[in-house]
């Protein structure tokens, strides 16, 4: 279902879009009586805003955007009366929406009616406190300024986790987490900058809106290039981890799907963006040893391997780790979640036998997540399971070798369930079978059967699908 299908999020537009039309129609859009100085401003503030709006930086792959263009509104907060502040932000919203980001309509719609509702809120509190909105002898107002700033920035994510809420179906604490986190902080902290520029403005007119705004623009440039260097490196990893599995056809793309697995899981967990990065960084690289030639031959082996090799294969975690410390930046927590992958909750994992919550949370999810990709990926031996043969494997491994809670949460999660969906309908998803067909298949597969059908005396149990017990890993 789309998100703009949903009858709630519809009223929740035509709210928003209500409540903006009665602001507009209330406020008092008198004109001070330096008509020429005031029209000037709000045309040089209008055409900031536009520019610092348009000039968004976008962040991370689910397509999130960030700008600096609450300075100039909150500027105008503390310049003009309510009326003219909200006409600032709002056509600069306008503009940025329709013309660069090219959004529909009524997105468009909503996100202007929701700075309108967040800029008359701060304007109202500012000017409640004591706050004067005037280009005539200005003077900065900290406690009315500070409290308006913070009611912006609330009513302004507020709205937006209120949209995101009711497309997904998720609840707002969870969206607000996720989305707002400790940005608001941020926000609140970095919003005296406004201050600064309305100042500047005042004193040195468009000279002091440059001495703001180049910095500013210089500060962004440098964090874009940034980005895009982590990108460019994060593609890097990921064409190197491709090029190493290339010679496993069973493996190929195998670390990149448990990356995504493993940040569905670091985020349905509520854990911050930077550990998210760091534990799918680890999730990738988690088999990266394998390129050493001592894994060659029993890569490329069929059937299982023997106690020796099995030895030799179970040295990989730590290979990988040593490989990846020597990138200077994955040293520390990447490094730690690579080397134990392969512990199991209850201490009989390897390399150093670690026990429950000793494994470091990246390796605890990464274990879940390779385990996962192995069970719904197509093996010489057998099929791709379905969905609900994979939650049942992890609920009866939990506690021993799982995290219990980590895989109650796997089991519980509409994002991830939607991540490992998207491979089963690559490989071929068999869910029209029962789990009683599947574990029947895997019989005949695997194990045999004799001549009443009942399986051979070596007593198979499925467990060969867990990380451990896979004839390569």
């Amino acid at each position: 279902m789309r998100a703009l299908d949903r009858p709630i999020l519809h009223w929740c537009i035509v709210a928003a879009v209500a409540a903006a039309a009665a602001v507009l129609l209330t406020v008092d859009w008198g004109v001070p009586l330096n008509v020429r100085e005031f029209r000037n401003a709000v045309t040089a503030f209008v055409l900031l805003g536009i520019v610092a709006e348009a000039g968004f930086l976008r962040i991370g792959a689910v397509g999130s955007t960030s700008s600096v263009a609450f300075i100039p509104f909150l500027a105008g907060v503390v310049l003009f009366p309510t009326a003219w502040a909200i006409l600032v932000a709002g056509v600069s919203y306008f503009v940025a929406d329709a013309f660069v980001r090219r959004k529909p309509a009524i997105k468009v719609l909503y996100n202007v009616s929701c700075e309108i509702l967040a800029i008359w809120a701060a304007s109202s509190v500012y000017q409640l406190l004591g706050g004067q909105s005037t280009l005539v002898g200005f003077r900065p107002t900290a406690v009315p300024f500070l409290a308006g700033a913070l009611v912006y920035f609330i009513v302004n994510q507020s709205t937006t986790v209120l949209a995101v809420s009711l497309s997904t179906a998720k609840s707002v604490p969870e969206v607000w987490r996720r989305l707002v986190g400790s940005s608001l902080v941020y926000d609140v902290v970095t919003g005296p900058i406004a201050i600064l520029l309305a100042w500047l403005y005042v004193r040195l007119d468009l000279i002091g809106v440059l001495i703001i705004v180049v910095p500013v623009f210089l500060v962004r440039q440098i964090y874009q290039i940034n980005l895009r260097l982590e990108q460019a490196n994060s593609d890097l990893l990921e064409l190197m981890v491709k090029a190493i599995e290339a010679r496993d056809s069973y493996t190929s793309g195998h670390s990149v799907r448990v990356s995504r697995i493993a940040r569905a899981m670091a985020t349905d967990l509520g854990l911050g963006a930077r550990q998210v990065e760091l534990i799918s960084t680890a999730a990738l690289l988690h088999d990266v040893g394998k390129i050493y030639e001592e894994f060659a031959a029993l890569l490329r082996k069929e059937g299982k391997l023997l106690p020796h090799e099995r030895r030799i294969m179970r040295t990989h975690p730590v290979r990988s780790a040593e490989l990846v410390a020597t990138i200077s930046t994955l040293r520390g927590a990447v490094e730690a979640a690579v080397r134990h992958h392969h512990e199991r909750f209850d201490g009989s994992g390897y390399p150093d036998g670690l026990v429950g919550n000793d494994i470091p949370i990246g390796s605890r999810i990464i274990a879940i997540a390779d385990t996962v990709d192995a069970m719904t990926t197509d093996r010489p031996y057998r099929p791709a399971l379905p969905y609900q043969c994979v939650t049942a494997e992890l609920q009866s491994l939990g506690g021993r070798q799982f995290d219990p809670e980590l895989v109650e949460l796997f089991c519980t999660s509409s994002r991830i369930q939607a991540v490992v969906d998207v491979h089963l309908q690559r490989v071929g998803d068999p869910r029209p079978k029962t789990v009683a067909d599947t574990f029947a298949d895997l019989r005949k597969a695997i194990v045999g059967q004799d001549a009443h059908g009942t399986p051979s005396p070596a007593e198979y149990r499925w467990r060969s699908t867990t990380a451990d017990r896979l004839p390569k890993s």
